[in-house]
């Protein structure tokens, strides 16, 4: 397909355009980006717009069970306050009296019994009372949640809203200095149907593959890899060609593509169903439990996807690293990339205190 676009924008667009400095962008070229920015944004805006529908949905349904427990609640404070007044005035106390009336050993027993009883139930009143009261207070933090969270995608909203305009109005000036602007338009419809029928699910196969084998990476923590600094401290290296071995492994897509060390950045380059994909990311040390994966920039045929896709693919897909999945008693203190290597640098802790600082 890139190929094709590439064809038409040689026959299509002026050569003058193609005699600028090699450091520029070709115009035909920067209006494809923003029209692929810009219909990426708009699929975006229609994602926030039902997930806000949805959590709209949610608040409506919380309000009305929380009405529903208002009113359990009021009639439950009605029964606990009874129990509270009975104990107050001493009407329960008085019937300690009863012990004494008893006339034989058995009127004393089925008296206890009794009174038991009485104490038990009034305690069960009053520890129901309490658990709905405590579920109220739990619907109302679900509230505030769920009315912070629709704040949040509001705002979101509007921003992405404002970028979108933004990048609509700069591609519709950018169209009009062309000879011809009729000349991108069949580029333009062929680009964003090829990314929503094949690209888009192609990513989502992609890394959904990738999230996948990334549980696996443990394996990959054999005795000859691992240098040992102490009993405590130790280092897992793997090596690039390793790596992509590794993956090739596990499944066939990973063939055609290439992972990268290098200055502390993953970098995969490859071809997925004759489409051309570059992912730059980074790992960040959450915890020594957690290494959380994130995108910083993502390429399709040669096209930039705006944050909002990029954000929208580390949600749903998690490329992290969990040191636990090679022993529950390894730590990471700190991670490279660099050289054509990865190396986790770990931490054994012993579960009875040794090995902590």
């Amino acid at each position: 397909m890139r190929k094709f676009l590439l064809i038409l924008l040689l026959v299509l667009c002026p050569l003058t355009v193609f005699a600028q400095e090699e450091q520029s962008v070709p115009l035909e070229q920067l209006i494809l980006q923003q029209h692929f920015t810009q219909k990426e944004l708009e699929r975006t805006l229609t994602l926030i717009k039902d997930e806000e529908t949805r959590t709209k949905s949610d608040i409506a349904r919380l309000e009305l069970d929380m009405q529903r427990q208002k009113l359990m609640i009021d009639a439950m404070r009605r029964h606990a306050g009874e129990v509270a007044r009975a104990y107050y005035t001493g009407e329960r106390a008085d019937l300690l009296t009863l012990l004494f009336q008893a006339e034989n050993f058995n009127q004393l027993l089925l008296m206890v019994d009794f009174m038991q009883y009485l104490y038990e139930r009034d305690i069960t009143r009053l520890e129901m009372f309490q658990e709905e009261r405590t579920r109220l207070a739990t619907m109302q933090a679900d509230q505030q949640n769920y009315l912070t969270e629709l704040a949040t995608l509001r705002a979101k909203y509007e921003v992405q809203l404002t970028e979108m305009l933004a990048i609509q109005a700069e591609k519709e000036q950018n169209v009009q200095k062309l000879d011809d602007p009729t000349s991108v338009e069949s580029l333009m419809d062929h680009l964003i149907i090829d990314w929503q029928q094949r690209g888009l699910p192609a990513f989502q196969t992609f890394f959904g593959m990738l999230a996948n084998v990334m549980v696996q990476v443990p394996e990959l923590a054999t005795p000859e890899r691992i240098q040992s600094s102490g009993f405590f401290t130790h280092t897992l290296t793997i090596k690039q060609d390793e790596f992509n071995q590794f993956l090739a492994s596990k499944d066939e897509m990973f063939k055609q593509s290439k992972f990268i060390f290098s200055d502390n950045k993953l970098i995969v380059e490859g071809t997925y169903d004759h489409m051309e994909l570059r992912l730059i990311g980074r790992y960040e040390l959450v915890s020594p439990k957690h290494l959380k994966f994130h995108i910083d920039s993502l390429y399709f045929d040669g096209f930039e996807l705006p944050r909002s896709t990029v954000d929208e693919m580390e949600k749903m897909y998690d490329l992290g690293f969990y040191p636990e999945l090679i022993s529950p008693n390894i730590q990471v203190e700190k991670m490279s990339l660099k050289d054509e290597e990865l190396k986790l640098q770990l931490k054994l802790n012993l579960p009875f205190g040794m090995g902590k600082q």
